[in-house]
This record gives structure tokens, C-alpha cells and sequence, in this order.
């Protein structure tokens, strides 16, 4: 027997269910009485019944697409009155991220005279596989890359890719911005010439704030073997409380860190709308005069715009860890890591 989902009637063939639709039902329409549902703010168990899994399954998504990260925040805030551990359910967050491969490196060469940097094998999986296989590990699928040099080589699947051919003129927050139709709800902000074990991207992602920087405290121990990258390049950071005051290179007196940013950072919906905003300003003011630490926004650093950031207000937090992390700036830093990875990559 075939069961009419809109009265209850029964029938013998599919044929005959349809001919007492047509003639019945013509004029019913499954929208009106959703409708109506809808707006008495709540679904009737005889309207979802009447959806079919198909349909419900399309309703699910879309109320997930427009409202997942309310229903999460709800969901999680009531386990958290209820006393339980939701450490784990960062997973379930729609969380995009963003990794920036577009720069050269001349002082890997002649490493990357084929590749670009982010291909170099450290032990058996390349620099990027390795971050691909963290990010997926804690829950984020969407992954985006910008590539530059030699980016037709990166070919990972399930990638996303935006290229930016004027890498040799341009700095990393260009490259990043060519990806700019990406940030429109929270995601994760990578340099591709990092290591990083995912016990820092968990640490990451249980953060709150709606931008936040990933520091070494530990900054100083990459650097006492560590030649070919002097510390006047390290991207140092000071600090008050749990926020950032000051970020960049040849900015702050070692002494005077409270760490290293490593090319690893957050961003909510809010942080990354904040983001935008501040960087089409900078478009519109110093496009072609100095900002911070480079000649032009174009040819800025990432830190150069979150410096401008915190110049203006908007609050950036820190998220210490100590050790965990390797830079593959150098071929004296590609020779120590792949020699040393697992003490490189210890969690002090």
C-alpha cells in the first residue's frame, strides 16, 4: 500500500497515488503550509513528515549555511552550563583557512630552482602536506592556497586556488588579499614556509577572540645556531595582558619580546571583516607611501596591516606556545629541521 503524505489516503500503485494528487490536491502547495509553520516559530512533526528525506535534508543545509555557527555557539554554550567538555567539538565549526604560498625564497635556492618552497620534502611528506594533514586532522576541509612562484606545481585536490602573478613585486598581504572573497566567516591564516605540530593548530581554534597570533615564547632557542636568518628578521611581538601592542621586524629589542610570531593565526567573522576594512584603507592611503615596515601596502608584510590593527583599536590577542614549530626560511634551516624534526618539533 502507498500512503498519500497529505491526507492519509491509501492506494495500490504509484499511479493511482498521483491521480488523487492531481485531482484532490492541485491547487496544495508544500511552501504555504511551511509558511505557516514557519511563522508560528515552530515546525509541526506532520509538515517535516511530508518533506521527505530529500527535501529535509536540503532544509537542514540551508538553516546550517545561513545559522551553523549560531546553532553551534547555542549548542556549545549549553553543554558548557551542563558542565561538559566541548574541546573536541571545535571540529564540528565551519572553519575555512587560507595559506599563503606565493614568495620565492632566494635563500633556499638551489633547493627550489624546480619547486616552490612550500614542496621541499622535510622527512618524507612535503612542508604543505604536512600543514594539509594537521588542518584536516582538527576539521577543516575548506583550505584555500595562493600560489606565485612556480605555483602551477602545487597541485593538491581538494584545494582551492587563487594565483598571484605579481609576486616578484609584491608583498605576502598582497598575495593574501587575492583571496580576499574568502574571508567571509571565521578561518585560519598560514604561511606556507612553516612546521607546526597540531597540538599549536587545537591550541589556535580553542581560542575566542576574534583575532588572534600564535607567539613563541620560546623564540630565542631557533636562533642560537641559526646563521643565515638573523634575529633582526624575526617577526617579534610585545605584549600587555593578553593583547599585542607591537608586531614586526627590527622593531623590538630582544630583550624587550615577549615572542615570535610564527606565521600562524585566527580569525572570526568579525576579526575578518575587521581585517578588510582596515586593509581598504590602507589601500586608499598609502598605496604608493611608506606603511609601517615596507615602501607601499603592496608590498607589505602580513604584520604591517595587523600592526595597523592594533594601531586603530582593534584588540589582537596572543596565543603563547612554547617550541612546536620550525621556519623553512633557509637551506641552513631545511639542512637542521629535516636532520632534527621530531626535537625541532618537540612541545616544551
Amino acid at each position: 500500500m502507498i500512503i498519500c503524505q497529505i491526507c492519509g489516503a491509501s492506494f495500490k500503485t504509484t499511479q493511482g497515488l498521483a491521480g488523487h494528487k492531481r485531482l484532490r490536491h492541485g491547487a496544495y502547495k508544500p511552501g504555504d503550509e511551511l509558511q505557516k509553520a514557519f511563522g508560528g516559530k515552530q515546525l509541526h512533526r506532520k509538515v517535516l513528515n511530508s518533506l521527505g528525506d530529500k527535501l529535509a535534508d536540503k532544509l537542514a543545509e540551508a538553516l546550517l549555511e545561513s545559522h551553523g555557527q549560531q546553532i553551534l555557539d547555542l549548542y556549545i554554550e549549553e553543554l558548557s552550563r551542563q558542565g561538559l567538555d566541548i574541546s573536541s567539538l571545535t571540529k564540528l565549526r565551519r572553519v575555512r583557512a587560507i595559506i599563503v604560498a606565493a614568495g620565492e625564497s632566494n635563500r633556499l635556492l638551489p633547493l627550489i630552482s624546480n619547486k616552490p618552497a612550500c614542496l621541499l620534502e622535510i622527512g618524507d611528506k612535503t612542508i604543505l602536506s604536512r600543514e594539509l594533514e594537521h588542518l584536516r586532522a582538527c576539521g577543516i576541509n575548506d583550505i584555500v592556497v595562493v600560489r606565485g612562484y612556480q605555483g602551477d606545481k602545487i597541485r593538491y585536490p581538494a584545494v582551492r586556488y587563487y594565483d598571484n602573478r605579481d609576486y616578484r613585486e609584491t608583498g605576502i598581504l598582497r598575495s593574501l588579499f587575492h583571496a580576499k572573497e574568502e574571508m567571509d566567516d571565521e578561518f585560519i591564516f598560514c604561511y606556507a614556509d612553516i612546521l607546526y605540530t597540531k597540538a599549536v593548530l587545537e591550541l589556535l581554534l580553542r581560542e575566542q577572540s576574534d583575532i588572534s597570533l600564535v607567539v613563541d615564547t620560546g623564540w630565542e632557542s631557533h636562533y642560537h645556531q641559526r646563521k643565515q636568518h638573523p634575529v633582526s628578521e624575526a617577526e617579534l611581538v610585545k605584549v600587555e595582558g593578553n593583547r599585542i601592542t607591537q608586531i614586526g621586524r627590527n622593531l623590538i629589542e630582544p630583550g624587550e619580546a615577549h615572542g615570535e610570531f610564527i606565521g600562524l593565526a585566527r580569525f572570526s567573522r568579525k576579526g575578518a571583516e575587521s581585517l578588510k576594512v582596515i586593509h581598504g584603507w590602507a589601500m586608499e592611503n598609502y598605496r604608493d607611501s611608506a606603511f609601517h615596515t615596507s615602501p607601499s601596502v603592496d608590498k607589505a608584510a602580513f604584520t604591517d596591516l595587523v600592526q595597523e590593527l592594533i594601531d586603530q583599536g582593534y584588540p589582537v590577542c596572543h596565543v603563547d606556545i612554547h617550541g612546536g614549530w620550525a621556519e623553512i626560511d633557509t637551506v641552513e634551516d631545511f639542512d637542521r629541521v629535516s636532520k632534527e624534526l621530531e626535537s625541532v618539533l618537540k612541545v616544551d
